[in-house]
C-alpha cells in the first residue's frame, strides 16, 4: 500500500514536470498525471489484487484522488465526481494499512 509521503511524492514528481508547468486547463492536468503516474501507481498497487480489472480500477482511483488534490492545493478546485464516496474509502483503507 501507499503512504501519504508516497503520496506527496507522486504529487511534487508531477507538478515539477515540466508537461504539467504547460498544462492550462483541467483536462490537461488529469493527462498529464495520468502519463506522469500511471505505471508508477501499477506497481505500487500490484499487490493489492489479482484480479487485473480490480487492479486497474484501484489505479484509476488513485489517479483522480491525486489529481484532486493537485487542483485544490494550485488552483483550489474542488472536484467532487460521482464516485468520490468510493475514491475516499479506497484513499481512508490506504491510510489505515499504513498505519499497521
Amino acid at each position: 500500500m501507499i503512504s501519504i509521503q508516497d503520496d506527496r511524492e507522486l504529487i511534487d514528481s508531477v507538478i515539477n514536470s515540466d508537461e504539467f508547468k504547460k498544462a492550462d486547463s483541467i483536462n490537461e492536468v488529469s493527462r498529464v498525471v495520468r502519463r506522469a503516474l500511471r505505471k508508477r501507481l501499477i506497481d505500487i498497487h500490484i499487490d493489492d489484487s489479482t484480479s487485473i480489472q480490480e487492479r486497474e480500477r484501484i489505479v484509476s482511483r488513485h489517479l483522480e484522488w491525486i489529481t484532486m488534490k493537485i487542483l485544490r492545493e494550485l488552483d483550489g478546485i474542488m472536484m467532487m465526481p460521482d464516485h468520490f464516496d468510493e475514491i475516499e474509502e479506497l484513499e481512508s483503507a490506504w491510510r489505515k494499512f499504513q498505519r499497521h
